[in-house]
């Protein structure tokens, strides 16, 4: 299931890269403890997709023609969405990105790349 994306820490605001076979993909993460969600951030060859609410259980970027994807794994049971700003650092939820191979099971088509 994709690659995971490790090291997620406790902190609101956090940037992550993620090396692709030809590229790399930037990601931010934000957790907004007013309204309790983190929101995801990606940065692609120049193409930028903004304020995606990470839930269990869906794709994110389903709209875009990207060639990758995010899903998080709810490792409690409770199928709760993250919620709190320690989710991922205590592994309650596990953040992974789809890649070309797995949007293109998806998709049933091949992903630009």
């Amino acid at each position: 299931m994709g690659i995971e994306i490790q090291d997620i820490t406790s902190e609101a605001h956090q940037v992550h890269t993620v090396l692709l076979k030809e590229s790399e993909a930037t990601i931010t993460l934000r957790f907004y403890p007013t309204v309790e969600m983190w929101v995801i951030d990606a940065e692609y060859k120049g193409i930028k997709a903004n304020g995606y609410k990470l839930s269990v259980g869906v794709l994110h970027m389903r709209s875009r023609n990207l060639p990758f994807d995010f899903a998080v794994r709810d490792s409690s049971g409770t199928g709760l969405d993250p919620i709190r700003i320690d989710d991922f650092s205590t592994g309650r939820c596990v953040l992974y990105m789809l890649e070309g191979e797995d949007m293109e099971a998806v998709r049933g088509a091949p992903v630009p790349l």
